[in-house]
């Protein structure tokens, strides 16, 4: 392979245009999968790990091209293009700000490993446009294989929990209704700050098993629970259902919308443990559902975001009870 001379401001214009060309190829990819079929999702190994991998070798090689075998080519430029990739798709709303939050730890690495692969390869091949090419069609041909296998599903129970200096009469009251949550009533959570939507109010049309809860948050989110366990002043469970074709897309993002594909919140539990003091503790548990192929991984986010959600619910319970009492 053979390399030009670098003369001076060679190197901002290779960079604009390495920029350029692997943001095209980014961009390509992001809009290609969704259109080409079920055999190709964006939640996938092939797109996760796979175009950011591919990304940093074409990083890597058109630096080398265009510029000289340099290292900023392979050991920072990868990275640095990644973030400008990440953060294009969050100004032009491709993508939510929490998915990206939750990808970036993937990706970033992903593409630093794709400059250093290429960087090795082109200093024992001559075919190098073979070997790019290859590269670049790497996410397509490993998304079709991947699909062979399904997702594992995998559940989890998430409990928090509160110590609240007030009786278990008065928590309950405050526990299977829900009246309006002002913002202020809400600590502050990073979760809320990245866009996920705050809870607002649960209303219950009666009282005992049976009964249906319906719980909203923010941007017109709603779930219907149905009461499983009814013990006043003691434990309240229910089912939650959240139906996909009516939680509104501009709530969630669409590859981590409640009741989705991904991801699901099954059922929620309150229970109230006395304590000698005459104060309480509250548990508040939640079972989720989670189909992705790195549910490792999903699951430490997913129960990150639940321990934000509940942990705030928890809180504005606590205050309440306090205040009343």
């Amino acid at each position: 392979m053979k390399f030009p001379e670098n003369r001076p401001g060679a190197f901002w214009r290779s960079f604009a245009i390495v920029v350029v060309v692997t943001g095209v190829y980014a961009l390509t990819a992001r809009l290609l999968f969704p259109a080409l079929g079920h055999r190709y999702n964006i939640i996938s190994v092939g797109f996760i790990f796979g175009m950011p991998f591919a990304l940093g070798a074409l990083v890597c090689y058109l630096g080398y091209r265009l510029d000289s075998p340099r290292p900023f080519w392979h050991r920072w430029a990868p990275m640095l293009v990644m973030w400008l990739a990440v953060a294009g798709s969050w100004a032009v709303h491709l993508e939510a700000l929490m998915c990206l939050v939750v990808a970036l730890p993937i990706v970033l690495p992903s593409a630093t490993g794709g400059g250093w692969t290429m960087h090795l390869s082109l200093q024992k091949r001559s075919k190098d446009r073979l070997l790019v090419s290859l590269v670049v069609l790497l996410p397509y041909a490993v998304a079709p294989v991947e699909s062979w296998w399904s997702a594992p599903h995998e559940t989890r129970v998430m409990t928090d929990s509160i110590h609240i200096r007030a009786s278990a009469d008065a928590i309950w009251k405050q526990i299977y209704q829900v009246p309006a949550i002002q913002r202020e009533e809400l600590p502050s959570q990073w979760i809320y700050h990245l866009g996920f939507p705050r809870p607002i109010e649960a209303n219950i049309d009666r009282e005992g098993v049976g009964a249906v809860r319906h719980a909203t948050f923010e941007r017109e989110v709603s779930f219907f629970e149905v009461v499983t366990d009814w013990q006043p002043a003691k434990k309240l469970s229910f089912t939650i259902k959240a139906d996909p074709d009516f939680v509104p897309h501009t709530a969630f993002d669409e590859h981590i919308i409640v009741g989705g594909r991904f991801y699901d919140v099954l059922d929620g539990t309150y229970e109230i443990e006395p304590g000698s003091d005459g104060a309480c503790t509250l548990h508040l548990s939640s079972t989720h559902r989670l189909s992705t192929p790195f549910n490792w991984y999903a699951g430490w986010w997913s129960e990150w975001v639940m321990s934000q959600i509940q942990g705030s619910i928890l809180e504005v319970i606590r205050k309440r009870c306090e205040a009343a009492s």
